[in-house]
């Protein structure tokens, strides 16, 4: 390997983060050329690298998250009204997006589905590029029911969901569920989710409407007034959602936990503890990291062992080499399900193995070693 092209937003944490860890790996080595292609100049021509030089050269090709950046978000919604001609009135290009607005998400993974395809047809013409993820894998992962469908059908364990075409806001309350997490199908982070506790007739949302526009908050609310609650789902209904039955987390000191475990070729190679006293453990909505070793233990090594095996087989499914496999444990450890696989799920600055390597210098190796 002797040239390097990474997909990304400039000036974001995470190229740049990914940039210092190339030169943390490469540190006292002949290095590879490293170059970057801003997302601006592949979405507008839909994933079509015709004119763009410094893909006509031998490269392994890594696409970062497009996320986090007005402009391309802009690009991408305009890309989804090419895919929906339905949606093609508006000029996105113009619109306004003030921190956290959610504007038309599932619109949103239409234009990324479309430049992701767009991609895929690109690199097939390209046999000297080498990418790392198979953009249309990307896009699968982004889709919450495709992924349950797809690990389902290899007998690996995921929540149960409602499965229907059209749901309703009526459908969805009237759940027998003790709690129900409804969420939009292409939607990460925990943006756009709304968790139902039907004892208490209440929820739990990452979703603040006002002056009739949603945004996405890190700070979580809990909605007590049904108006209200069927609000956040009349719009997770129209961008498309995915409704599953809530698992009885397990706990450690009290406290709910998922884990991250980071996949590199298909094979674990990391994990991160999520511990919270909320529904949802994500790091920016007050989840914390657990400690590896103390968290470890609380779980029967048996019981750890045959969940790590089901990760591997849900990253294997997917032509992708980084995957990060979200992983839940029900209370008393004899049941555990894979909650969702993210094609960016890699991102965990400061996180290193017992070697002192980054999970960008783990796939460092890997792709060195195939290139």
């Amino acid at each position: 390997m002797n040239r390097f092209v990474c997909i990304a937003n400039p000036g974001s944490k995470r190229w740049e983060t990914f940039r210092h860890e190339w030169v943390t790996y490469w540190h006292g080595r002949a290095s590879p050329e490293l170059h970057l292609v801003p997302w601006s100049d592949v979405v507008p021509r839909d994933g079509n690298l015709d004119g763009l030089p410094i893909f006509d050269s031998p490269a392994i090709v890594r696409l970062e998250s497009p996320g986090k950046d007005a402009n391309v978000t802009r690009l991408l919604l305009e890309a989804g009204s090419r895919a929906c001609p339905n949606d093609a009135s508006n000029d996105w290009r113009s619109i306004e997006l003030p921190k956290g607005r959610l504007v038309r998400p599932g619109l949103l993974f239409q234009g990324f589905r479309r430049v992701l395809f767009g991609l895929r047809a690109s690199f097939d013409v390209r046999k000297h590029l080498q990418p790392t993820a198979c953009p249309v894998a990307i896009a699968e992962m982004f889709d919450k029911t495709a992924t349950s469908d797809k690990l389902e059908a290899m007998g690996i364990p995921v929540p149960e969901r409602m499965r229907f075409e059209d749901a309703s806001v009526d459908t969805i309350l009237g759940t027998l569920w003790p709690t129900t997490y409804a969420k939009l199908n292409t939607g990460s982070s925990a943006v756009g989710i709304v968790v139902l506790h039907r004892e208490a007739k209440t929820a739990t949302t990452s979703l603040v409407h006002t002056h009739g526009h949603f945004y996405n908050s890190r700070q979580l609310r809990h909605l007590t007034r049904e108006v209200d609650i069927r609000t956040c789902l009349e719009f997770l209904i129209h961008e498309g959602l995915i409704v599953q039955r809530g698992i009885p987390l397990a706990q450690i000191d009290g406290e709910n936990f998922d884990i991250r475990i980071v996949c590199v070729r298909g094979k674990p190679v990391g994990s991160i503890f999520r511990l919270s006293s909320q529904p949802m453990t994500n790091l920016h909505l007050g989840g914390r990291r657990g400690d590896w070793e103390y968290c470890r233990l609380k779980i029967p090594t048996r019981h750890w062992l045959d969940a790590l095996n089901h990760c591997e087989e849900a990253a294997s499914c997917f032509d992708s080499s980084i995957a990060g496999v979200d992983l839940a444990f029900e209370r008393g450890f004899t049941r555990h399900a894979i909650l969702e696989v993210n094609a960016f799920g890699d991102f965990f600055p400061g996180w290193q193995d017992i070697h002192g390597r980054s999970f960008h210098q783990l796939e460092l190796a890997a792709s060195v070693a195939t290139g």
